[in-house]
């Protein structure tokens, strides 16, 4: 009976040792996941920054200028103009005073983005006939929709047709441009590096060349637009006598029917 009583009570004890046993185990297997999960969190973190730093120092040295390319950062950062660049302000700088001349004044770009009226006064073609108070309306026209031209790929040619119409206006009238007038800009002008002086003077030589070849592009297309229009009115006249004559022939005019009678009578009288 005693034996079965001890032999009960160890089992108990056995049993409640296990059980502890079991949750702790539990437990610190609990603890353990959970801490080696935030180990492998940490790890991700760190490699994913590593990445993130090789990569940016990798591509600041690609993007790292060379040694002959420093003077123009440094010049670009301080805002200091490039030797091109004084050269393209000279030619546009001079090629604006001459069109600003003609046109008498420079109208504010048109904000409005339908490209339908920049087509529609790109389809007005400038007459020969026109006077210099039309042309100007015209020019200044064209001039507001630049921006519009150059955000839809039109500009070279909306900038091909203001040239023609400022110098169809530089031709009909007496009013002369002063180069003086395109060299102004005093960043360039006056600027210390002597090769950027230089560059906006060239620019500006550039610029009266364009003027040149504008007015005398203008001209040509002047002589070819009258000799076309030559050719249209004798193409005319001789079409206009063709139907005239198809259509007396079918249909005698009254004056050729009292000749005929008069000539009838005439004979007669003879005889």
């Amino acid at each position: 009976m005693k034996n079965t009583e001890s032999s009960s009570a160890a089992t108990i004890w056995v049993v409640l040792i296990a059980v502890v046993v079991f949750f702790g185990l539990f437990r610190f297997l609990l603890l353990g996941g959970v801490a080696l999960l935030g180990v492998a969190l940490l790890g991700l973190l760190v490699w994913l920054s590593a990445g993130f730093i090789t990569s940016r120092t990798r591509a600041n040295r690609e993007t790292a200028p060379l040694d002959d390319d420093e003077p123009s950062l440094a010049a670009r950062r301080s805002g200091l103009p490039s030797v091109e660049e004084a050269r393209e302000a000279g030619a546009s700088n001079m090629r604006t005073a001459w069109i600003s001349w003609h046109l008498r004044s420079l109208p504010q770009p048109e904000s409005s983005r339908d490209p339908r009226l920049l087509t529609g006064t790109l389809a007005v073609v400038p007459q020969a006939d026109w006077d210099a108070d039309r042309l100007r309306q015209h020019g200044r026209a064209l001039w507001s929709l630049r921006s519009s031209a150059r955000r839809h790929g039109l500009l070279d040619q909306a900038d091909a047709r203001l040239d023609r119409v400022v110098a169809m206006i530089s031709d009909a009238t007496d009013d002369e441009f002063d180069t003086n007038l395109g060299q102004v800009n005093d960043q360039y002008l006056y600027h210390p590096d002597r090769q950027v002086r230089t560059a906006y003077l060239e620019g500006g030589a550039l610029g009266v060349e364009l003027i040149m070849d504008a007015v005398t592009a203008a001209r040509a297309q002047a002589r070819e637009d009258a000799a076309t229009r030559a050719a249209a009115e004798a193409l005319a006249q001789q079409r206009n006598a063709a139907l005239r004559a198809l259509r007396e022939t079918h249909h005698p005019t009254e004056g050729r029917d009292a000749h005929a009678a008069w000539e009838e009578q005439a004979k007669r009288i003879d005889e």
